[in-house]
């Protein structure tokens, strides 16, 4: 009897385990695109008001972030001015290249042009994060509960 509570525990753990990681996943794309959403306001403001150097700013945001995104900045900086590949992660194709052009179009231009650019990249930013914020409200926790769900419907049927 107990080894049979021992298996259905087994699967309980791990498929809420899975849950958990599916969660944590979504939880940071949300984010990801918020912090993009701040990245994109915090050049707006500091190439608006302060006119200070680019990779300055950048490596100040790159301090203070603790997403996935800190990593692309801090990439981008390393070698500025060239195209920056984002490795799959949890961003999308398209996702991905649109934040590859987010950053390969920094400091191409004027300060005019550029916040232009930026307010651009803003915009579709927070769509995407409204979308991705919208769907992890709706489907966020779901994912754990069908988990844990699913684990214990695979210990009763080894049982």
């Amino acid at each position: 009897m107990i080894t049979k509570l021992c298996i259905i525990c087994l699967c309980m753990t791990s498929s809420s385990m899975v849950g958990l990681i599916m969660l944590k996943r979504r939880k940071n794309r949300v984010e990801y695109f918020s912090s993009l959403v701040k990245l994109s306001d915090k050049l707006i403001s500091e190439i608006s008001f302060r006119k200070e150097n680019l990779t300055v700013v950048l490596k100040e945001f790159a301090q203070d972030e603790k997403t996935e995104l800190s990593e692309h900045v801090k990439s981008f900086c390393a070698s500025p001015y060239e195209k920056i590949h984002i490795q799959k992660g949890i961003l999308k194709t398209g996702e991905r290249a649109a934040v590859e052009e987010f950053f390969f179009s920094l400091g191409a231009t004027d300060a005019d042009t550029q916040i232009f650019e930026l307010r651009n990249y803003g915009q579709k930013f927070q769509e995407m994060y409204s979308s991705e914020s919208e769907r992890f409200k709706k489907n966020g926790n779901v994912g754990l509960k069908l988990s844990v769900l699913a684990g214990l419907a695979i210990g009763i049927l080894i049982l």
